[in-house]
């Protein structure tokens, strides 16, 4: 891994080409992930408009999805979290 960052800081046309694909790599996967809490989405409001019709406790089913989301979005927060204290510790 050091040579590789090394070779790439030696030359510094084939590290802004990786910069480059490294970024259009990231902003895919955000565009991928966008797209699939718009599809989550979707699916709660059809979700919801089925439990309407049929008479079912909608307030509670969405608690137990939002209560879901949140222990959900708590993990993800953690983890990142504890991912940039270790990139932030200084190296020995």
């Amino acid at each position: 891994m050091v040579t590789a960052v090394d070779y790439l800081v030696a030359h510094p046309f084939l590290f802004v080409i990786a910069v480059i694909l490294a970024i259009m790599i990231l902003l895919s996967f955000l565009r991928r992930v966008v797209r699939l809490f718009l599809i989550v989405a979707a699916i709660l409001v059809l979700y919801a408009a089925y439990l309407q019709l049929t008479g079912g406790a909608t307030h509670e089913a969405f608690q137990h999805i939002g209560l879901w989301f949140k222990n959900l979005f708590h993990v993800v927060t953690t983890l990142f979290g504890h991912l940039f204290d270790f990139l932030k510790t200084p190296k020995k």
